[in-house]
């Protein structure tokens, strides 16, 4: 038997090879995997079977043999059941989920032991037809899903008489989403709450799987979507058990791939109620509202979506890649004795972010906070430490007690001398993660340094990037604003005069008036001579007549 086929089985059965017992053996709470499967698969092509403590082949004991009967039985089964479905999917790979995954999958993922898992043979595929089993995809458990499927999943699948595995990444984020602010928020949000603001649309390419769009003209409730989901599509197995829904129970909801005859753009008659709800989930901050921030590990453990996984605090989600039995081994191993420590520590944080553990230091100042922390760990007992203590003190970590602080001189600069920054940072390697990082050896804590250091360069890069384009808008928007200025200045003289020529207009406006008023007054005058004048010529006339008529 070789050290790899000894490890796994180690990993698979949660036995030590030194001894059965429980005691010191971190993987004695972990829940045994029940994997259904072909018989044979496993690390390097061995067929399945079992070692005893001292490394040699034996047989397998009566729960064993009940166990691999059962596997072989319902594999064989599956094999007679399962056939091909309404073949809808053109591009439709094969899992890649081997057996050994499972037992990682149910410690990472949280998966129930009442939770029957089957990874699929090597010729069935996510739509096929297994009776009494459902798709389920890693990417699902990684953004968040836990069994039983949440409420609004299985609603909506309901609805639409299609399976859980046919939506796509971002349908389920959305619904999950919802649920998480629903209950944290204390607003109802049911099925017609969601056709209010969404609705299903087959996707274009890939028939079959289904996308959650928003409707025209209303804002979308879940924002921050993913738009590049790649390389999930291999990674599914099969489910079952009473706890994979719930008490509901499955109802209407499909468990396998089939063409729905539903009028996806269709709403439901919800009415007032349904657009209240909504604009009380709208009106909750948007970056609560980002998925990322609905689906995180506390904001999930808030709502109903956790309400069976047990707490372990340091395992969210994370892409599985476990190239080897021992390294597998390790993680889970040190996985188990974080999740002891921080269920130990009982610290309180300052807001200067040191940490101690005496509640009554939390009233003190920051400067006070800081000078009872050194004391405590420089005194003995009751007494104060002398001034050559507390002097010595300032200038190394007390690591020896209960906190641990920093010293960092004030009239130091990281540009004249950075040498000082070496004793602060050495005091920032709390004595817990030193001895986390021998354990996990100098290899993986190189990697996971360098994970982190490249994801605080990519933060830095991209901050960078974003101060240089602010600066820019700055530099234009300064551009814009002289220029506005200029033009403003332009239409203020124009204004100005403007207002001149209007004076003047009215002045000769007046002018004009007096003038009119004086030509009318000339008219009147030569209107009263030429009245004058006719008289005088018609009394004129009249004598003539009379001179005329004598003569």
């Amino acid at each position: 038997m070789t050290e790899e086929q000894v490890l796994w089985h180690e990993l698979e059965h949660g036995v030590s090879q030194q001894g059965s017992s429980s005691k010191g053996n971190p993987f004695a709470e972990i829940p045994s995997a029940r994997v259904v499967s072909q018989i044979g698969a496993g690390p390097s092509g061995r067929v399945t079977e079992d070692v005893d403590s001292d490394g040699d082949g034996a047989e397998l004991d009566s729960e064993e043999t009940e166990i691999l009967a059962t596997a072989k039985a319902l594999d064989a089964e599956s094999d007679l059941e399962s056939y091909p479905g309404e073949g809808m999917l053109l591009k439709n790979p094969r899992s890649s989920v081997a057996t050994e995954d499972i037992r990682l999958w149910r410690y990472l993922y949280g998966i129930p032991p009442s939770v029957e898992v089957r990874v699929p043979t090597a010729h069935e595929r996510v739509d096929w037809v297994v009776p009494g089993w459902v798709a389920v995809y890693e990417l699902m458990l990684k953004d968040g899903m836990r069994f039983p499927i949440p409420r609004l999943l299985r609603d909506v699948c309901d609805h639409y008489e299609i399976a859980p595995s046919q939506l796509m990444p971002n349908a389920w984020r959305v619904l999950m989403s919802l649920e998480s602010l629903s209950v944290r928020n204390g607003v109802d949000c049911e099925l017609g709450e969601v056709l209010f603001s969404y609705y299903l649309k087959e996707h274009d390419k890939d028939k079959g799987r289904f996308k959650l769009i928003a409707r025209v003209g209303r804002a979308p409730i879940v924002t921050c979507l993913r738009t590049n989901d790649r390389g999930w599509k291999d990674r599914f197995i099969f489910v079952r058990g009473d706890l994979v829904w719930g008490p509901r129970g499955p109802g209407g909801v499909s468990g396998h791939w089939k063409a729905t005859s539903r009028d996806f753009n269709r709403a439901l008659p919800s009415g007032l109620i349904a657009e209240e709800r909504t604009r009380q989930l709208l009106d909750i901050a948007v970056g609560e509202r980002d998925y990322r921030v609905a689906l995180s590990e506390e904001n999930l453990r808030a709502s109903r979506l956790w309400e069976f996984v047990e707490e372990r605090p340091d395992l969210m989600s994370g892409r599985i890649n476990i190239p080897s039995a021992k390294e597998a081994k390790q993680m889970m191993k040190g996985a188990a004795s974080s999740s002891q420590r921080e269920k130990k520590r009982k610290r309180v944080v300052l807001a200067d972010t040191r940490v101690v553990d005496d509640p009554e230091a939390y009233k003190l100042s920051k400067a006070e906070a800081a000078s009872a922390a050194i004391g405590k760990s420089q005194s003995i007992g009751s007494g104060e430490p002398s001034p050559g203590k507390a002097k010595k003190a300032k200038g190394k970590s007390t690591e020896g007690g209960d906190s641990v602080a920093v010293p960092m001189p004030s009239g130091g600069s990281v540009y004249s001398d950075p040498s000082f920054v070496k004793d602060a940072t050495e005091a920032l390697l709390l004595p817990a993660d030193r001895k986390r990082l021998s354990e996990i050896g100098p290899v993986q804590a190189a990697e996971w340094s360098c994970a982190h250091a490249y994801q605080a360069l990519m933060g830095w890069t991209h901050l960078r990037n974003q101060i240089t384009a602010q600066e820019k808008r700055n530099v234009d928007l300064t551009a814009s604003n002289a220029t506005l200025r200029k033009s403003n200045e332009k239409l203020t003289a124009s204004l100005e005069e403007l207002k001149t020529r209007n004076e003047e207009l009215s002045s000769n406006n007046s002018k004009l008036v007096d003038q009119n008023a004086r030509i009318l007054g000339q008219l009147d005058e030569v209107k009263e001579e030429l009245h004058v004048e006719k008289a005088t010529t018609a009394s004129l006339r009249t004598e003539v007549e009379s001179i005329t008529a004598e003569a």
